[in-house]
């Protein structure tokens, strides 16, 4: 098991590389996403256990995210780094959450039927710009439903380059798009199925298990192995086990304590 989690963490780190502006601050690896400053988007991960003084390094690193206006974050599995909890807690910073590591296998991969009314459409690199402009807008309304928002051109030929590796699919309600969800570029038989997101009228209704469902289909067939989410409700998880996914570890987020509790981008100042 032990085995798999270090397997999981080092495609975390790849897989940010990949798509984002990657900076080394030894121990840690700060990825930034130059067109949003969406606080999910911008975080760093250890490069391995940590021991002895950090502060030096925090300080650096709180220093690369404050050039950007970014907010100071970290993503990473907490048995990996067990000792790096106590350190960020007496550098000023707070846990955000704790998420629960989930993985699915083809073994274990449980279809769920499209409940009726339900259409999905899966989006690849050839998709129209006019498709992944609502599959990138309905993600945001999903995960910040306050915020009025339309995507940018900018993020639209992102979200193109990203989907050369991986897979997204959108789905609708009576033409009306409604959930959202993507699997990152497999490497090594890894992908990260994310971004599972519903507009708020159209939650309670079952459509983010079968939106899952079709990713995880989706990955399976493109010839992914191992298929892995965090989650951090105990009612997501369900959702997900209903799938076939399965606990494997737990995954902790700190965040600088200045940052407000309950804020999703940075404080413009």
């Amino acid at each position: 098991m032990t085995d798999l989690i270090e397997r999981l963490q080092s495609y975390m780190r790849r897989s940010a590389a990949g798509r984002y502006e990657s900076v080394s601050i030894p121990p840690f690896t700060a990825f930034f996403l130059s067109i949003d400053p969406l606080i999910y988007f911008n975080y760093a991960i250890p490069d391995g256990p940590i021991t002895g003084d950090v502060s030096e390094p925090l300080r650096r690193l709180r220093a690369a995210f404050e050039a950007r206006r970014r907010v100071p974050r970290f993503e990473y599995v907490s048995e990996l780094a067990p000792d790096l909890e106590g350190k960020l807690l007496a550098a000023g910073f707070r846990r955000e959450a704790e998420a629960r590591l989930m993985v699915c296998t083809r073994e274990s991969f449980t279809p769920v039927a499209v409940p009726e009314g339900l259409s999905l459409s899966v989006l690849t690199s050839d998709s129209s710009r006019e498709e992944v402009r609502a599959y990138c807008t309905t993600s945001r309304r999903g995960f910040v439903p306050d915020e009025p928002y339309e995507a940018t051109e900018e993020e639209i030929s992102k979200t193109l380059e990203d989907l050369k590796g991986g897979r997204a699919v959108l789905g609708r309600v009576d033409g009306q798009p409604a959930v959202v969800g993507t699997y990152t570029a497999p490497s090594e038989g890894i992908a990260e199925l994310g971004g599972v997101a519903t507009i708020d009228r159209f939650r309670k209704r079952g459509l983010g298990t079968a939106l899952t469902s079709r990713v995880a289909q989706e990955a399976f067939e493109q010839g992914v192995e191992v298929l892995f989410l965090s989650t951090i409700t105990e009612e997501a998880g369900r959702i997900y086990e209903r799938v076939g996914f399965r606990f494997v570890t737990r995954m902790l987020f700190y965040v600088d304590a200045a940052h407000p509790e309950g804020a999703s981008a940075p404080v413009s100042g």
